[in-house]
């Protein structure tokens, strides 16, 4: 394989079936693999018809395991590049090829607001996105539906995320997405900054990709609109015991 699209998923079984429909149609190379990290959703995922689909199952039936199923997703992996994304993040066909055809150490993407719909269609509709939450002073804005980068889509060599050591594990453990310096997010980051640094290294912009309107992008903060994702929260909560 020479890219591997890593995607860790925890139920939100709404929005994966819907990624998994538009994946479906894109007309992608043949040694490109998807790997979901399934941290015990119930039900679990299954039953997805796409091409080189990898389903693995944790049962690592903690609130927050983002970083943890990365790393087992990377390791599983056998592209000699990774393009690493959320569940709310929609992958453009461009940004996957520009990650198919990159000889880089990492690409970043620019995001835009967006939503699939039910039959996993990516649309732009206003009357759509007012539906999922969107604020409408967002259509006559200058950022309009820009809605920044995000340090969690990217794409790298395989080798890289090695080298850097993947994502910390005590950074993960949290039982929740950390927003401080303490996250998992925030340490990766941090190293790859010091090693680009060390070797004179710039992360190169690839081409747009989408986001659905929720938390901050959301006007009522909703992270779950439509019931598509998990209703986890950022308050931590107990860790119990890996199964």
């Amino acid at each position: 394989m020479k890219l591997s699209i890593i995607i860790a998923v925890y139920n939100s079984h709404g929005v994966i079936e819907r990624q998994m429909k538009f994946f479906s149609k894109l007309q992608l190379p043949d040694d490109i693999e998807f790997i979901l990290v399934d941290d015990g959703s119930s039900p679990r995922h299954e039953g997805y018809s796409l091409k080189n689909l990898k389903i693995i199952y944790t049962n690592d039936k903690r609130p927050w395991t983002q970083g943890l199923a990365r790393n087992r997703g990377v390791k599983e992996s056998s592209g000699e590049y990774i393009l690493m994304t959320d569940a709310d993040h929609i992958l453009s066909y461009e940004a996957i090829m520009d990650s198919y055809n990159f000889t880089g150490d990492k690409m970043i993407f620019p995001r835009f607001l967006a939503v699939l719909d039910e039959d996993g269609c990516l649309t732009q509709e206003k009357q759509v996105l007012k539906d999922y939450g969107i604020d409408e002073s967002r259509f006559t804005s200058k950022r309009g539906l820009y809605a920044s980068y995000h340090g969690n889509t990217f794409c790298m060599k395989k080798s890289t995320f090695e080298n850097l050591g993947g994502y910390p594990e005590k950074a993960c453990t949290y039982g929740h997405h950390a927003t401080s310096k303490k996250g998992e997010d925030s340490y990766f980051n941090t190293r790859w900054n010091h090693y680009a640094v060390k070797y004179g290294l710039k992360p190169i912009v690839g081409s747009k990709i989408y986001i659905f309107p929720i938390g901050r992008y959301n006007v009522n903060y909703d992270l779950n609109p439509k019931g598509l994702f998990h209703s986890l929260s950022y308050e931590p909560v107990a860790q119990p015991n890996k199964l």
